[in-house]
């Protein structure tokens, strides 16, 4: 998260039923814009992450930019997820 330039963390659960399904588009976006660092932390496996980012809600999508915190988002929409990840692309 402390990378530089931006990064994407999905903060996920691999039981959820929405993790499952927005992740194959995450790995879309991942392509689209590939100067953005794109990580994934699944909460049940690293929990004192999400501890430490005060993450409940699945999916959880945080925007870094230069490891500071821009932005966070809970159980976005595809379309608000990518609007996001563009509009800190730049």
């Amino acid at each position: 998260m402390a990378l530089p330039g931006v990064s994407v963390v999905h903060f996920k659960a691999a039981s959820d039923f929405q993790c499952k399904q927005i992740s194959p588009f995450l790995d879309t976006l991942c392509g689209r814009y590939p100067s953005i660092n794109f990580l994934k932390v699944d909460i049940e496996e690293n929990q004192a992450v999400a501890n430490t980012e005060n993450v409940r809600i699945v999916p959880t999508f945080k925007i870094y930019k230069n490891g500071s915190r821009v932005k966070e988002m809970v159980r976005p929409s595809r379309e608000m997820l990518e609007h996001s990840v563009r509009h800190y692309s730049f």
